[in-house]
């Protein structure tokens, strides 16, 4: 068979498992909540959910690459080959391989929905995501949400992909990038001037979609610090810190400049919490996560 149609195939098997992911993981949240998804998504036209449920299976569809990134793709594997029997083989190890590539998003998947639970815990503490969501259609709440899933995706992803270590560093470093994010989110409330909570809670959309912004930005840097195949604890545990020092340095200097150079004569906190401008939660969102993904992949 021609590299092209061997790589055709292998394309086209992905593309079915991932649709088959998406759908487990459309179960899995109706089984994690108590409203049903498709009665929010199309009965009720609710708009805030809607943010929330493409953030979860954007979600999804990162810690899935993360998962495929597991394995030698079967190009590789075909070009190391000699010959029809070879090939034949190669067919052999690569639905081996996508058995554990599938076999790692189940397990993704369980831990994106306990890593929502835990940042909802943490961000929206003092009051119900659910309700906010679901009972008064709180777009800002589910931008947040948006923002968790994105996020904790990334960490997901970086934890699991890579070649070289196991179940043991999985959940280290998804430990670890879900304590850095945890921690972020707790201390976010001290890098701005307004009261978090309670613009979430009066509906600012502006201020949930920064917020959100700010949780990518940093899960992208995450990714980058925990990702790739593992070689030593040392050299991994070195780089996941340093990359995590970089980030926080970037969020919390380039919002100050974000601050000072996109708004001359006002400031984020004017724009966010007074006249709750969503262009500015935007532009604070964007350039962060911008920002941040020069710092991840440039480097």
């Amino acid at each position: 068979m021609h590299e092209f149609d061997i790589h055709l195939l292998a394309d086209l098997c992905y593309v079915v498992l991932a649709l088959f992911m998406l759908l487990v993981a459309k179960l899995t949240l109706n089984l994690c909540t108590p409203f049903d998804l498709d009665d929010e998504l199309s009965s009720r036209d609710n708009p805030a959910f809607g943010i929330s449920l493409i953030g979860y299976y954007l979600g999804v569809v990162i810690v899935f690459l993360g998962a495929i990134y597991q394995e030698e793709s079967m190009v590789e594997a075909e070009a190391a080959a000699e010959g029809g029997a070879g090939a034949a083989l190669n067919f052999d190890h690569f639905f081996v391989d996508l058995g554990v590539d599938a076999l790692w998003v189940l397990g993704a998947i369980l831990l994106l929905n306990a890593a929502r639970v835990l940042l909802d815990v943490v961000v929206l503490r003092g009051f119900s995501a659910k309700k906010e969501i679901v009972e008064d259609r709180n777009a800002g709440v589910g931008a947040v949400e948006f923002g968790t899933y994105v996020s904790s995706a990334l960490v997901v992803a970086g934890a699991i992909s890579g070649q070289g270590g196991g179940w043991h560093t999985t959940l280290v470093f998804f430990l670890l990038g879900m304590g850095a994010l945890t921690g972020f989110a707790l201390a976010y409330q001290q890098l701005v001037s307004y009261d978090l909570l309670r613009e979430l809670e009066a509906d600012n959309v502006a201020a949930g979609v920064a917020y959100g912004g700010n949780l990518i930005a940093l899960g992208v840097v995450i990714l980058r610090g925990s990702g790739g195949s593992f070689t030593s604890w040392e050299e991994h545990l070195e780089r996941f810190a340093i990359y995590l020092v970089f980030a926080l340095l970037l969020l919390t200097v380039g919002r100050f400049v974000v601050d000072r150079a996109f708004f001359p004569g006002r400031t984020l906190h004017e724009e966010i919490a007074q006249d709750r401008n969503l262009n500015a939660g935007y532009l604070e969102g964007g350039l962060l996560l911008g920002l941040a993904s020069i710092v991840a992949f440039a480097t």
